[in-house]
């Protein structure tokens, strides 16, 4: 499939000609293939800095390297249950497209301008090796940005992600989110932070990490492996519990799990699983439920959840609406 890059950028940027932007439409429009990776490249806009720092080398060049210096493998859409198209970062790309620095690709060595930003797109998954070999998947919704800094590798965490992170005792690697750096040591451990959560959780696989406070520097928690930690992010309280971290990070495998969670943090997480918008209705608080989707369309785990609760439902594209009777 070729994907006209370029023209894309011009129509998000705003600056093509009406011919150009009709071009772009109908290519859009012509399946819903094209739809979905436009989609996916107008919310990663958002995340990339428009301002040109130094013009992009030679394009070949560039192409070539960024497979090298970014493994980025395009998610399975969940909610139709196919993998829709393969095709490369997508910050990478528009990156290369608006003429910001991509050195990164030519040094591994340490650069104040070494950026770049992961996105995946509500109802999909992505995974990403970062440059210094350590890899990355990212939960539906969410989105890693990259830095390096002298003596440090750090990066920026909206969402849920499981790290695998390769050891260097010359350079910590650090997770920041919501007020909070996790501080790591060579492991591998599951961060969820969506914005729409009141608690940020850490959960250790193994190695060891701490959770520090951004603002003072204060550690708030050291985690063992099989160590949960959920940490307020209206005042930074933590609590740590005991946890199985290979049940967490279930996710990584293409397996939702739902523990003892109450309708509207079902909701929730469907919404992200499938990528729709759900309307509910008629709810009850006090009913607790407890799942796991595997392969199951949306439309057959509605139909399971109906065999424990009664409920009627309604789906018409992204849009659902669930009410219990």
């Amino acid at each position: 499939m070729k994907i006209p890059y370029e023209e894309i950028a011009g129509y998000l940027k705003g600056n093509c000609s009406p011919s150009e932007k009709a071009a772009v439409e109908e290519w859009i429009n012509r399946n819903p293939d094209h739809q979905a990776i436009f989609n996916s490249l107008k919310k990663e806009w958002k995340y990339l800095a428009e301002d040109p720092v130094l013009p992009a080398p030679d394009r070949e060049r560039v192409w070539s390297r960024i497979g090298e210096a970014i493994d980025y493998q395009a998610p399975a859409a969940l909610y139709t249950r196919k993998i829709l198209v393969k095709y490369i970062s997508l910050a990478a790309c528009i990156a290369l497209l608006l003429g910001v620095e991509l050195s990164f690709l030519f040094n591994r060595g340490d650069h104040p301008a070494m950026q770049f930003t992961a996105y995946a797109p509500l109802g999909e998954k992505a995974m990403l090796t970062l440059p210094d070999s350590s890899r990355v998947w990212l939960n539906s919704g969410s989105a890693l940005t990259y830095y390096a800094r002298s003596g440090e590798r750090v990066v920026s965490l909206q969402g849920e992600a499981f790290f695998e992170v390769t050891k260097d005792p010359r350079k910590a690697f650090i997770v920041q989110s919501g007020g909070v750096n996790v501080q790591v040591h060579g492991t591998s451990f599951n961060v969820s932070a969506y914005e729409s959560d009141p608690d940020i959780e850490v959960s250790l696989e193994k190695g060891s990490i701490s959770l520090i406070n951004q603002k003072n520097g204060m550690v708030l928690a050291d985690l063992r492996p099989n160590q949960m930690v959920q940490v307020s992010k209206s005042d930074l309280g933590c609590r740590v519990i005991a946890d199985d971290a290979e049940i967490t990070k279930l996710w990584t495998n293409n397996i939702l799990k739902i523990y003892n969670n109450d309708i509207y943090e079902v909701v929730k997480k469907l919404e992200r699983w499938y990528g729709v918008d759900i309307e509910l209705g008629n709810a009850r608080s006090d009913l607790r439920y407890t799942f796991v989707v595997k392969t199951e369309s949306l439309r057959e785990l509605l139909d399971l959840i109906n065999k424990m609760t009664p409920i009627t439902y309604k789906i018409e594209g992204k849009e659902v609406s669930i009410r219990l009777r």
